[in-house]
């Protein structure tokens, strides 16, 4: 068995769900007193190559599909706000402990024979199997049971002729194994006891015999009946129906159509239902108790419907993530359509387009790649898993979704192609080169600042750089990697006051305010850690920091890989691939009926963040000053920086960090050049002020060796 990887992992939900205490008060026409308006403009800088989709060509047994760049009227590569919106909102998501609910609830599915212990087998396996034919009349669906016995497929191409063999092995669906032998052909047959299990019967097809019945024909998914003892030998014969009638229950019906939507071959029944060319009905296989129907499909061995949906699953974490009566606080920002009780909410936000600054930037159309990969059912991954005897799934009571997916940041890969892999699932993406940049404007209106600093620090991570958004296709294989920067800013607060500090400086005490209140947030919930700290946080920020590795980031290439894994005993393995080692925050589900208490001095968060934006603006400057520099010159530098922030308000962490570069300028002095003897000097000369008995002392011995 392949190392276990994949291009996902998973953010864990919280069970703390911060709904602001503000919202009844959000409107376009009644202005905060603390609300600002203005206007953003950012630039967007790819990191890897970039695909946002456009115009489309679908794929054919030919040629695999394409996806062309975005591109304005003009023929411009764009970035449309709405990309952008449901990039910087998942991740707001995450960071404010808002609801996970942009998921449909469904009911899924397993079939399972790996393990004979397991649940599926005890469902399914040991206990008999029925047949009957599947009505729908005044609104309810209805079973008429009936008996069934097996019909070797051989026999079965006996009765239809040689001459139908051949075609009979190249039907591989039931809607091309009817259009071959007729809809449900009726059957006269002989029986005999099956070597295959007690009370269960062969039919014997012969023109003479005493009973008849319908043949029942399902899909081949593997080789043909003559191909070896893995292959599928046996179709059916429905036949004795009963005149009473059992009762489906809405829920058992709900769990099957859940399951068999998007299925051809039941696509395929509703069709001839319609066209009123089912005389008995579908015919299904079921699992009763007394007269009670408690699942249905079909084939003989269908898919179990799980015990929880994936809404349920939701709820064993925190049932506030599926409640929409008060909006959380993406909701007040990018608003929401309302649901349940609660109303539509206007967002206040609005994300421009983004244009490329290059406007003749060159879009190539790259090779072939598949993008599809395991679903819902890989419940390795899509369920939350510790450390265990055997894996969680929907079937066990206390089953959680594993949260949020993301794709970490990495190196681009270069995709690895199955031989089996038609054109209909490849797909060719015209991209933008890596260093590739885009500007664009993002107005807001009537914002409070603790929300105007949420949207920063989505833009950025908290004014973390280094790290990286996901944007368009293709993040499975590295595509998409790109970071949000704010060139400047316009701002109009309500108050009418003109700004006394400049625009970084406001919007950096809007962050503040915003990781205030998120500190208030968690500290309510009983979590010591602090926000950015916490479970979901760590995680988020983890999987956006740049990886130099791709080999724990691909796909495994072939199904049977996925399957192997879902049936091992590898849960550690699983864990260590798929879900954070963070725990949810808090670890019990936190009470959103009582309001957190959040008050915050904006001056104070002014005069902090000037501080703030001095140090990052010195630290930046230091930075540039180094990209060319010498190793001496760089070290100069260093001095400096720290030399800066210790006469503006010594910490230990700076006092530390000045006496390790005073040190290690004493041990290269003798590599200085004139310039940068002198550069030291004078750097010595204003750390001999400071009070540190460790800095007075590096500093008396460098005065006397410099002279």
């Amino acid at each position: 068995m392949s190392q276990l990887t994949a291009p996902y992992r998973f953010v864990p939900l919280s069970a703390l769900v911060m709904l602001p205490d503000w919202a009844d008060l959000v409107s376009h026409d009644m202005p905060f007193a603390d609300g600002v308006s203005g206007e953003l403009s950012y630039r967007i800088t790819a990191h890897t190559r970039l695909c946002v989709g456009g115009e489309q060509k679908p794929a054919s047994q030919q040629a695999p599909g394409e996806v062309y760049f975005y591109r304005t009227p003009e023929g411009v590569p764009a970035i449309p706000g709405s990309s952008l919106k449901g990039m910087l909102r998942n991740v707001l998501e995450i960071a404010s402990f808002a609801r996970f609910k942009q998921v449909e609830d469904q009911l899924l599915g397993v079939r399972d024979i790996s393990d004979s212990k397991n649940f599926y087998c005890r469902d399914m396996v040991r206990r008999p199997s029925s047949a009957g034919w599947l009505t729908y009349e005044s609104g309810r669906w209805s079973l008429r049971p009936c008996r069934f016995a097996r019909l070797h497929q051989k026999a079965l191409v006996e009765w239809l002729g040689e001459d139908k063999k051949a075609r009979w092995k190249a039907a591989k669906s039931p809607a091309e194994r009817y259009a071959l032998i007729g809809l449900l052909p009726r059957l006269r047959f002989a029986t005999e006891p099956s070597t295959k299990g007690q009370n269960q019967l062969l039919a014997r097809p012969e023109r003479d015999a005493p009973n008849e019945g319908s043949v029942v024909v399902t899909g081949q998914p593997g080789p043909a009946y003559d191909a070896g003892k893995t292959a599928k030998k046996y179709e059916f014969v429905f036949y004795d129906e009963q005149s009473a009638q059992l009762a489906v229950p809405p829920q058992v019906m709900a769990g099957f159509s859940q399951i068999h939507e998007a299925s051809d071959e039941w696509a395929f029944w509703l069709r001839q239902m319609k066209g009123g060319r089912l005389e008995r009905g579908i015919p299904v296989f079921y699992h009763s108790n007394g007269d009670a129907v408690e699942s249905l499909g079909l084939a003989f061995m269908y898919k179990l419907p799980y015990a929880h949906s994936l809404h349920q699953a939701i709820t064993h974490t925190h049932s506030e993530h599926l409640k929409q009566q008060h909006p959380d606080l993406p909701d007040l920002l990018f608003g929401t359509l309302g649901a349940d009780e609660g109303a539509p909410l206007r967002g206040r936000i609005n994300i421009g387009m983004a244009f490329a600054e290059d406007r003749g930037l060159c879009c190539d159309l790259g090779a072939p790649v598949i993008l599809n990969g395991p679903k819902p059912t890989f419940y390795p991954a899509y369920i939350r898993q510790r450390s265990a005897q055997q894996y969680k799934t929907l079937m066990d009571a206390d089953a959680e979704l594993a949260g949020w997916k993301r794709y970490p940041a990495r190196p681009l890969e270069h995709a690895v192609l199955s031989d089996k892999a038609g054109n209909k699932v490849r797909v060719r993406l015209e991209s933008v080169d890596e260093g590739s940049r885009f500007q664009g404007r993002i107005r807001f209106h009537n914002l409070r600042q603790v929300e105007l600093g949420a949207l920063l620090w989505a833009l950025d991570f908290g004014g973390r750089a280094e790290l990286r958004h996901g944007l368009g296709m293709g993040k499975p294989l590295g595509y998409g990697q790109v970071s949000i920067a704010i060139d400047s800013a316009r701002l109009r607060p309500n108050t009418g006051e003109v700004l006394e500090h400049d625009w970084p400086v406001y919007l950096q005490a809007c962050r503040q305010t915003f990781a205030a209140l998120m500190n208030s947030v968690v500290s309510a919930a009983g979590v010591d850690t602090g926000w950015e700290a916490s479970g979901p946080l760590q995680a988020l920020l983890e999987y956006a920091k740049p990886s130099a590795s791709t080999r724990a980031y691909t796909y495994l290439h072939e199904p049977k890989e996925f399957s192997a894994y879902k049936h091992s005993r590898h849960i550690d393995e699983a864990v260590d691939v798929f879900h954070s080692t963070q725990p949810i925050t808090p670890p019990r589900p936190f009470d959103t009926s009582a309001p957190v208490r959040f008050e915050d001095s904006f001056d104070q968060q002014l005069e902090s963040a000037a501080a703030n934006v001095e140090k990052l603006r010195r630290k930046q400057e230091a930075e540039a000053l180094k990209a060319d520099a010498s190793a001496e010159r760089a070290l100069l530098i260093d001095i400096w920086e720290q030399l800066s922030l210790c006469l503006q308000g010594a910490s230990k962490t700076a006092l530390d960090k000045l006496n390790d570069g005073l040190r290690r300028a004493w041990d290269t002095l003798m590599d200085m050049d004139a310039s940068e003897r002198e550069e030291l000097a004078r750097l010595v000369e204003q750390a001999s002020a400071i009070d540190n008995k460790k800095i007075m002392k590096i500093c008396k011995k460098l005065r006397e060796s410099l002279g």
